[in-house]
């Protein structure tokens, strides 16, 4: 059973919290109430969140200051940078995992490449020294940079791959050490370069190369469909971590100096039925950047605002 350590009790404790909101993603909702019961042992008084999370850029600071917490306690991400309303307690959830015997069974592939940028998220971090070690001593040679939200080294976030793509011209891979698709296929569709994941459910490398070349054909596609199109909404999050709303203003002038039609809406988490009915031909996505990935939820071409300039 997950437990939530001594150092976050202790810092939820130095800010005097009385009242303190939980918050966690999916895949740990089976260990809030466990959460929720530890804390009032130690004195708090708890609410729980149950929306969906989806990173340290979506605090529910808001919600908990309303309801008069004192402090949030955001379970399984790293500090985003966001500036929220309370005092905010990061905990990390580390996972504790052996790399050797994965990397040995798949050493003969890996050789194959001789230079390997090696990255993971912040549950893995501890993995990634002993990786390294193992990978430098059949000689090849291992790239791991700092990522530019938190500054922790070899770490990436769906939305930031600065600890790996200053690399791309040097390796001759990038190889992600982890769970779930989602982290290294959103690398696989910022370059060309091979991206593999060591997979530590399906203990197998998966390779997300060709996955990653495919969306970026979609979004080749879905620029070249967006350019005779005539109705846009530009979508802010009000997540505070994905609140873009300068970015969304400057997509606004550059559209309408092409002659559309746009319109900003907002909203926490965007859905098909919340634009049900409005006459909408194009989404521009000033929230999440991998929110276009999921184009076929809405039944609508989704550009990020970079790609308004290709228009």
């Amino acid at each position: 059973m997950h437990r939530i350590s001594e150092e976050s009790i202790g810092k939820l404790k130095s800010l005097g919290a009385k009242k303190v909101m939980i918050q966690a993603p999916e895949g740990l909702k089976m260990s809030l109430i466990g959460f929720s019961k530890q804390l009032e042992r130690e004195g708090f008084e708890v609410l729980v969140s149950v929306e969906p999370c989806f990173g340290a850029c979506d605090i529910r600071d808001m919600e908990a200051k309303a309801l008069g917490c004192d402090a949030l306690l955001h379970i399984g991400h790293t500090d985003f940078g966001v500036k929220p309303a309370i005092p905010v307690v990061y905990e990390p959830f580390k996972i504790e995992y052996d790399p050797t015997r994965l990397l040995k069974n798949n050493m003969e592939e890996l050789k194959k490449y001789k230079k390997i940028c090696l990255i993971t998220t912040s549950q893995f971090l501890s993995s990634i020294e002993k990786a390294k070690a193992i990978l430098e001593k059949n000689k090849i040679k291992i790239y791991t940079g700092g990522h530019a939200r938190a500054g922790t080294i070899a770490q990436v976030l769906g939305c930031d791959y600065s600890a790996a793509l200053p690399f791309e011209k040097e390796v001759d891979c990038f190889l992600y050490l982890g769970s779930g698709k989602f982290h290294p296929l959103g690398l696989a569709v910022k370059t060309p370069k091979p991206v593999l994941a060591l997979d530590v459910e399906y203990n197998k490398i998966i390779d997300y190369t060709k996955e990653g070349e495919k969306l970026r054909r979609i979004k080749a596609w879905h620029i070249e469909k967006a350019r005779d199109m005539k109705s846009f909404a530009i979508y802010i999050s009000s997540k505070p971590g994905q609140m873009y709303a300068n970015l969304a203003r400057h997509a606004k002038k550059k559209l309408e100096a092409k002659g559309k039609s746009v319109t900003i809406i907002v909203a926490d988490m965007l859905t098909k039925e919340k634009i049900m009915g409005m006459e909408i031909d194009c989404i521009i996505n000033c929230a999440c950047p991998r929110i276009w990935e999921d184009f076929r939820l809405f039944g609508k071409v989704i550009l990020n605002p970079e790609d308004v300039e290709k228009l």
